[in-house]
Order: C-alpha cells, then sequence, then structure tokens
C-alpha cells in the first residue's frame, strides 16, 4: 500500500506538477499555485492550464489598438 501510493506520488504527481508549473510560467501565471494545482489533480492540470492560457492568448488578440 505503502509502495503504490509512493509510485503515485513520484511517477504521476511530480512530473505532472512540473509540467503545468512550466506551462502556467510561460504563460505569466503563477507557478506556486499552479504547482500545487498539478500536485494534486495530476494531469487533469495540464489541459486546464493549457485551456486557460489559450484563451487568455485568444483574448489577448482581440484587444483593439489604442495606438492607433
Amino acid at each position: 500500500m505503502l509502495i503504490d501510493l509512493l509510485f503515485a506520488v513520484i511517477f504521476l504527481s511530480i512530473p505532472s506538477a512540473l509540467i503545468t508549473g512550466y506551462i502556467a510560467h510561460m504563460n505569466n501565471r503563477s507557478l506556486k499555485r499552479w504547482m500545487l494545482f498539478g500536485f494534486c489533480v495530476p494531469f487533469v492540470a495540464i489541459f486546464v492550464v493549457m485551456v486557460v492560457t489559450y484563451r487568455d492568448q485568444k483574448r489577448a488578440g482581440n484587444q483593439p489598438d489604442v495606438d492607433a
């Protein structure tokens, strides 16, 4: 039982937290908050951060120019 929990933490949660944090950090999001989310909800958080950053980029692309 302890081996299974250790496996889940090492091979699922930690890589998921690192990937989620990396994606969030590259898109100017909070690294620690997204890493914690990625650790608690492995692999689901990766898709969530991808959707959030996609929506932010899409929203930023639809902004009118204030200089023109």
